[in-house]
């Protein structure tokens, strides 16, 4: 089950982020620790693919950060855009960092006919409208992880089982959003920290 703190958050959330967006990312935020990187193995492990700029991932794999990047992308545009099952992101404790854009993402899952099989740890994502977008997908893991100073820290649109744990969400305008449509998302272990209008809450329609 998905905890909720407000209602009436998620409905308003579409009138206020883009406002408010430039605001939060004025203020000041605290360090963000990532958790220890882990070894664990993902989807089809064995060799990875370094991942240096932002991108589409369209075959199935596991891609590593070797550096930081980002900040470059324009209005209604994504950085690092998943589009295939099968996929395991590893940041290696590096940031994907944007402007403060409005309709902006640093990691979106999404593929209109569904996906599934997503892991993304050790990575921080900052300073975007949303940190991180899932769309459409299941069997998805958000793990030691940071997203913060976006609108939203980690939104799910049509998603199901999908875990977030020993991951900082912190200092955002709202932490999480999921829309109705969601099922199974499993945010007990997420750990929040100083988001403006509410830790997490339920929302109807896109971002």
């Amino acid at each position: 089950m998905v905890s909720i703190d407000s209602s009436s958050a998620g409905r308003k959330f579409l009138l206020v982020a883009p406002l408010i967006l430039l605001v939060v990312l004025t203020l000041a935020v605290d360090f963000v620790e990532l958790g220890p990187h882990d070894n664990q193995a993902g989807p089809n492990s064995g060799q990875a693919n370094a991942l240096s700029h932002c991108r589409t991932i369209s075959q199935p794999g596991e891609y590593t950060l070797t550096d930081d990047f980002g900040g470059a992308t324009g209005l209604a545009s994504s950085c690092i855009v998943i589009n295939s099952s099968d996929v395991l992101i590893n940041g290696s404790g590096h940031t994907i960092k944007g402007r403060g854009v409005t309709d902006t993402t640093g990691i979106l899952v999404n593929n209109e006919s569904g996906l599934s099989n997503v892991t993304i740890h050790s990575v921080r994502v900052e300073q975007w409208n949303r940190a991180i977008h899932l769309r459409n997908a299941s069997d998805v893991t958000i793990r030691n992880a940071s997203t913060a100073r976006s609108s939203t820290g980690i939104t799910v649109w049509n998603g199901t089982d999908v875990t977030v744990k020993n991951t900082w969400v912190a200092r955002n305008l709202f932490g999480v959003v999921v829309d109705n449509r969601s099922q199974q998302v499993n945010l007990t272990k997420a750990r929040y920290h100083k988001n403006f209008a509410a830790n997490s809450t339920r929302g109807t329609g896109e971002v």
